[in-house]
């Protein structure tokens, strides 16, 4: 088994329903909140963060690990000001949702909320390299439409919060 701060990859030894047994992959994790931060404005607070798995820079939600022990609403408002400066008002939960139920046991705990500027931030950790996005909402949408918006999280965030969300209403 392969473990790290961030994940551990474990291989089961497994019989599957036809009989057949096989070795399987699994990708182990803690999971990770998200959240959709609007702001009185009505714009939407992204990041600009460098994704190694892709070797590339991407638009996407304030987001980041929950800890062992700890509620996805905290680690929600504090990867929110960590990465942004922003802080969460009015946070409500969205969904929570497996990433890939084929290949990992993570799951993102996705939310949204009212965001207001708190100076004391942003405080990225040394291993993020982000720049905060503010766009219109509709701007965002249009950039998921146009496949601008790749990662999963935000894809459903920002749907989820344009029907209204799992609870229903909006936040203005």
């Amino acid at each position: 088994m392969y473990q790290s701060t961030w994940c551990a990859f474990r291989v089961d030894e497994v019989e599957l329903p036809g009989g057949a047994k096989i070795e399987y992959g699994v990708l182990e994790s803690g999971g990770f909140a998200a959240v959709v931060p609007v702001t009185g404005g009505g714009d939407l607070v992204l990041v600009r963060q460098w994704r190694q798995p892709l070797g590339a820079f991407t638009l996407e939600l304030p987001s980041g690990g929950v800890d062992a022990g700890e509620k996805p609403e905290r680690a929600a408002r504090r990867e929110l000001f960590e990465e942004t400066g922003y802080r969460a008002e009015r946070l409500e939960h969205l969904v929570s949702v497996h990433t890939s139920t084929g290949r990992s046991t993570e799951v993102c705990h996705l939310f949204r909320c009212a965001a207001v500027r708190d100076e004391r931030g942003p405080r990225p950790e040394p291993t993020e390299f982000i720049r905060v996005v503010e766009l219109p909402f509709g701007e965002a949408l249009q950039m998921v439409s146009e496949g601008g918006i790749t990662d999963a999280a935000t894809v459903i965030g920002l749907l989820l919060s344009t029907a209204g969300g799992a609870s229903g209403g909006g936040l203005h």
